[in-house]
């Protein structure tokens, strides 16, 4: 199950109030599908976004923020999610001074530098925290939980890619400030920020924080659990089911053979009893069968064996 999209909705609705916390979030974004460029001695940005509402959201966000009119956007099809993939270019005068808001370009030692680190000036608060890992989700992160459908084997799985193994150490390291537990991975040319614990996203999902997709995975984990529960129980129903009906074939057996070697009347008065209940009652449990002979479960099975022993003998 893509669970990644419905966490991602989530997050592109909810309505940014203040302006230090939407600088963050489209931080996160481009900080995730951002690349610069240069062409003809000048400076540009592109960054791609996957759907509409996050598209009309960076557009307006450069508008009110930078003072900056994103002309450049193209259309292309997400062939993986089947969706229009915008792409935006940034370029020109301005940008310079954006990148260097959003973190994105640093000065070292007088000159403009890419800066690999994550987290600055830009995420102090708490909220601007939160803000920077929802736009950075949006951008590099997956979510998949498992499935009734039996031909898949889909466990709980959340993560972020990154391109760098310092900002993955960064974004783990700062998650775990808040709970939140994460694994580094490499995966090819990229590294990857994980989870595998259905508890732990669900704190990742809560620190975004993505309230109605923490009841959404809450409930999937409930029906899992009740349905987990149920088939431990038909699976313990089945296995002593099964151990039943071998110790009544064993025991059928065992008293044809005294009955056609001996015969039952040659057996003690208890025993031959026994050994008669059995054979007119062979699918009844031990405790039912110890109820019609007005006997212990105990004592039944004491009977039983004694006459799967004497069987032995002959």
């Amino acid at each position: 199950m893509n669970f990644g999209s419905v966490i991602k909705k989530e997050i592109i609705s909810k309505n940014i109030k203040e302006k230090h916390c939407r600088k963050a979030f489209i931080a996160g974004i481009i900080r995730g599908s951002g690349k610069l460029y240069e062409k003809d001695g000048e400076l540009g940005l592109e960054f791609s976004v996957v759907d509409e509402e996050t598209a009309m959201f960076m557009t307006t966000g450069f508008k009110s923020l930078f003072g900056y009119e994103v002309r450049e956007v193209s259309v292309s099809e997400d062939r993986l999610n089947h969706k229009d993939r915008f792409t935006f270019s940034v370029s020109g005068e301005g940008l310079e001074d954006i990148l260097s808001q959003l973190e994105i370009v640093v000065e070292e030692d007088g000159e403009k530098v890419v800066n690999l680190r994550f987290y600055g000036d830009l995420t102090k608060r708490e909220c601007c925290t939160r803000a920077f890992i929802r736009g950075l989700f949006l951008s590099v992160g997956g979510c998949t939980l498992p499935t009734d459908n039996e031909d898949t084997s889909t466990g709980y799985h959340l993560e972020m890619v990154f391109s760098h193994y310092t900002p993955a150490l960064e974004t783990s390291e700062k998650l775990a400030e808040f709970g939140v537990i994460t694994k580094i991975t490499r995966r090819k040319d990229n590294y990857l920020v994980y989870i595998k614990s259905a508890e732990d996203i669900k704190d990742f999902i809560a620190f975004l924080p993505a309230p109605v997709s923490v009841l959404k995975i809450t409930d999937l984990m409930i029906n899992r659990e009740l349905a987990n529960r149920s088939n431990r129980q038909r699976n313990c129903d089945l296995a002593n089911t099964t151990k039943q009906v071998d110790a009544a074939a064993k025991h059928l057996k065992a008293i044809e053979k005294i009955s056609a070697i001996i015969g039952l009347e040659t057996l003690k008065k208890d025993l031959a009893e026994t050994a008669v209940a059995r054979k007119e009652y062979p699918t009844e449990t031990l405790t039912e069968l110890a109820e019609r002979l007005n006997v212990s479960k105990s004592c039944l099975n004491h009977r039983l064996r004694k006459l799967l022993a004497i069987a032995d003998e002959l």
